[in-house]
């Protein structure tokens, strides 16, 4: 789902790296508007395989909370549409599934910080955790499997002020329920936020971290030529983003949603749009939306 601009009140973005991600695990990417009606909302949830709810900043809009809505009821009468969220997206989701507004907490020291996860007893079951723990690190000498690279280097990059402390994630009785707790994690200075989960039953993953970063964000600062972000590119971090987004989309395999003609597909995808180095070194590329 595409954000306002920041810099351009008519425009919204998408950072590239969100499209390059679903692409490289052979996933297609339509873009939806913040400011999409219900009707449109409706009419791409009918055709798509799933929705990824980005990071970013922009207020939880109509157009999420409804096709949250859609994609609930759907998971819920047996018609898989999986949904995954990072960061910005990783917070709306808990605001919707706690159906509450003020669920996160502010004040995080936690921007520009690579941490390894603090996995929980949950994780050794999940279903998209257990089968790292047999999905070898390519190249890597001594082996190691994608699991030991996110418990054990620092390699999940956060980027937020905002976050769900464990202790508000278990008194939410929504929250509990729906979700295993795969992770945490501690800020700067020690406080701990939630930093990975599970749908107990529906096919929902969150992390409050970004892992389209390490493969797809290289930005540097010019002319010095210095990295604008401590984002890892070693062979776990690269390792770690493709298994996730392979996961993601394998599940997306499972809906049997369509389009209703070639043509209709064809136009809607992103691939008619063109990048931008309009926000770089922040992003890469971007892409630009006027509405």
């Amino acid at each position: 789902m595409s954000h306002p601009s920041s810099s351009n009140a008519s425009q919204q973005y998408m950072a590239a790296s969100y499209v390059k991600w679903i692409e490289m695990a052979g996933g297609r990417v339509l873009p939806l508007s913040y400011h999409s009606s219900n009707a449109e909302v409706d009419e791409i949830f009918a055709q798509v395989n799933g929705a990824l709810f980005m990071g970013g900043g922009a207020s939880l809009p109509p157009a999420a909370r409804r096709l949250w809505s859609n994609a609930m009821a759907a998971n819920a009468a047996g018609d898989t549409f999986p949904i995954w969220g990072s960061c910005l997206g990783f917070e709306w989701i808990m605001k919707l599934a706690s159906e509450d507004d003020h669920v996160l907490r502010g004040g995080f020291d936690s921007e520009n910080l690579t941490l390894p996860l603090n996995l929980t007893a949950a994780a050794a079951t999940s279903r998209v955790l257990s089968p790292a723990a047999t999905t070898p690190v390519p190249f890597e000498k001594p082996a190691m499997s994608v699991l030991d690279a996110l418990k054990t280097l620092p390699i999940t990059m956060n980027n937020h002020v905002e976050g769900l402390t464990p202790s508000a994630f278990a008194s939410n009785e929504r929250l509990s329920t729906m979700f295993h707790l795969l992770s945490t994690n501690a800020d700067r200075h020690g406080r701990e936020f939630v930093s990975m989960v599970e749908g107990a039953t529906a096919p929902v993953w969150a992390t409050q971290w970004h892992p389209e970063k390490n493969i797809y964000e290289q930005g540097v600062r010019l002319p010095s030529g210095t990295a604008y972000e401590v984002i890892q590119h070693t062979r776990p971090a690269i390792a770690a983003a493709a298994y996730l987004a392979n996961f993601f989309v394998d599940q997306a395999r499972a809906s049997s949603h369509r389009f209703r003609s070639a043509e209709d597909e064809w136009d809607r995808l992103i691939y008619k749009y063109t990048t931008s180095l309009n926000d770089a070194p922040e992003f890469v590329q971007i892409y630009l939306f006027d509405y």
